[in-house]
């Protein structure tokens, strides 16, 4: 039998059953001046679509060098497998986004 499962992007958590295999999901408000910890998504890939604010996605290259993109309202980033990355705030407001790997 086919399943359904529904959530609010509005409200920060997770918005995918842990049921779901190959897929998960968050939707993050993070503060000003806050930023994610350094990770990789390994063998995932991963989408990052920005609800409200602006934020400064950074990633690290091969030579460990850091480029960082400036997210904003509506704004979706694609990060490949296996790249070393963090979600930064510089602004002065909260931004609220979603991510999304598999």
């Amino acid at each position: 039998m086919a399943r359904v499962v529904t959530r609010s992007y509005r409200r920060p958590g997770k918005l995918l059953p842990q049921s779901a295999r190959h897929f998960k999901g968050r939707s993050i408000r993070l503060p000003a001046g806050e930023a994610v910890e350094w990770h990789s998504t390994r063998r995932r890939e991963e989408v990052i679509l920005i609800f409200r604010g602006s934020v400064s996605l950074e990633v690290r290259d091969g030579d460990g060098r850091i480029h960082a993109t400036r997210l904003t309202d509506g704004r979706l980033a694609f990060i490949t497998p296996q790249v070393w990355h963090r979600v930064v705030n510089r602004s002065r407001r909260q931004a609220h986004y979603l991510y999304i790997t598999a």
